[in-house]
This record gives structure tokens, C-alpha cells and sequence, in this order.
């Protein structure tokens, strides 16, 4: 019942800036992390990025939006991006009482050393944890017994496991068939959490359906249960967060 799986942590990240010094830094800093930022050099393609592509933290500089109300408001009115963080790049006092009156929640004053790029950046990518938490989904390798009217028990495996539901692989791994699932179909579920004496045991609703895998959304769980996950997935979280920290002070040391 471990989790054999090496989570990823993608970082999706917006750069608008044109300072090609300052490019130059903050693509070496992001690179020692795995970290591909994507680069525009203009708002009108960043808003329309905003609006087709989720983004975990938003760099910008200051004065290069020609009118910074849109800008933000492009942002927290987006579908996809109300809550990223957002890191101004200032020059002087003026921008940066400015920029905090605007809300944005991290500053790089210019001109910034490398050192001074990896703390903020570091700062605004551990803001993201209760964020990624609510919509992380962690890869696991976990035996789950499935029980629903149709089947009174089958063995399947949880693939991924989110705050909200789990995806789940319907077939063992020699090719036997471990259950069938309808999507609309109710099911229960019992699996211990990776690393702990955790035993979850929600009850779902089929979403989606294949031959071979299905993804289930918990319609019931108990507080104590959900408690539980949710701090196990806080958990996981941190940790990968911590291993970008950890990236970030080394490539900087």
C-alpha cells in the first residue's frame, strides 16, 4: 500500500518583462529549479495567456503595463487565474507603494541580484500551498477494496487522489479485471493512506468511465476522514515546495 510514484510539481509561471539582463537572471534562477517560465515581451499577449492558461504566480514589470487597472483586472476577473500570485518588478518608492496598493503580494526592486530574485521568487512559490492543496492531485499506487450495488467487492488501484475525489486504475496489473464502473454509479471505498495508519473509507460517484480506469468524486466522507486527507495532501504539498526551496538555495548558494 505505499506510494511508489515521484510527484512532480509543475510551477506555471507568467514573465512579462523585457530587461533582457534581468531575463537573463531570472531564467538562470528558474532553470536551476525546473522551472520554464512563459516569457512576453507585451500586455496585450500576457491577457490573452491569462485568459486561456492557468498560472500558479504572475511577474510583471511595473512600468512596462501602459495601464495597470486593466492589467490587474484582467487578472482577478479571469476564469482561470483570480487567485495567482503576483510578483511586481519595481524601481523606486513610488512603484512600490504602488504596487502595493494594487494588491500585488511580492516585489523585486530593480536592479535585483540573483540572490535577491531567488528569495522572492522562493517567497512567492511557497504562498502557492494552500492554493495547489485545494487542487492538487497526487499520484499514489494504492490497493483500494471498491464496493456498489452491482459489485458487493473488487479490488482496484487509486491512481491519484485529490480533496475531492480519485482516480482510479480498474485493472490489475497482470490484466485481470478488478471492477466495472458506470459513470452516475455509487461506490465505497476503503484504502490507507501512503506512510500512515490513515484508513479512508468515502463514499463516491462515478464521474467518467473506461474499460480500464475511472474517476470517482466523494460524495460523503467523514470530518475526521476528510481532516485527514486534507493534511496528508497539505503534506505532500510542502514537501515538494520544500524540494523547489531547497533548488532554489542551492543554485543561489
Amino acid at each position: 500500500m505505499e506510494n511508489h510514484c515521484k510527484p512532480t510539481l509543475p510551477m506555471h509561471t507568467l514573465l512579462l518583462c523585457s530587461d533582457v539582463q534581468f531575463l537573463g537572471i531570472t531564467r538562470n534562477v528558474l532553470g536551476q529549479i525546473q522551472i520554464t517560465p512563459k516569457i512576453v515581451g507585451g500586455c496585450e499577449e500576457a491577457q490573452a495567456l491569462i485568459d486561456a492558461s492557468e498560472f500558479d504566480v504572475i511577474i510583471f514589470d511595473w512600468r512596462q503595463v501602459d495601464n495597470l487597472a486593466d492589467f490587474l483586472n484582467c487578472i482577478r476577473r479571469s476564469a482561470l487565474n483570480p487567485d495567482c500570485v503576483l510578483v511586481a518588478i519595481v524601481r523606486d518608492l513610488l512603484d512600490l507603494r504602488q504596487a502595493f496598493a494594487a494588491g500585488v503580494h511580492f516585489l523585486i526592486h530593480k536592479p535585483a541580484s540573483e540572490v535577491q530574485i531567488e528569495r522572492c521568487l522562493r517567497a512567492a512559490y511557497c504562498a502557492t500551498v494552500a492554493r495547489r492543496r485545494k487542487r492538487h492531485r497526487e499520484p499514489v499506487n494504492i490497493v483500494a477494496a471498491l464496493s456498489s450495488r452491482t459489485q458487493p467487492f473488487a479490488e482496484v488501484i487509486v491512481v491519484n487522489l485529490t480533496e475531492g475525489g480519485a482516480g482510479l486504475r480498474l485493472r490489475a496489473n497482470d490484466g485481470a479485471v478488478g471492477a466495472y464502473l458506470n459513470p452516475g454509479e455509487e461506490v465505497d471505498l476503503r484504502f490507507d493512506l501512503p506512510g500512515s495508519m490513515d484508513r479512508l473509507h468515502p463514499t463516491g460517484t462515478v464521474v467518467w468511465a473506461t474499460a480500464d480506469h475511472a474517476g470517482i468524486r466523494f460524495t460523503h466522507i467523514c470530518e475526521s476522514e476528510r481532516a485527514t486527507l486534507e493534511h496528508w495532501l497539505t503534506g505532500c504539498v510542502e514537501r515538494l515546495l520544500a524540494e523547489v526551496c531547497e533548488r532554489m538555495r542551492a543554485a543561489c548558494a
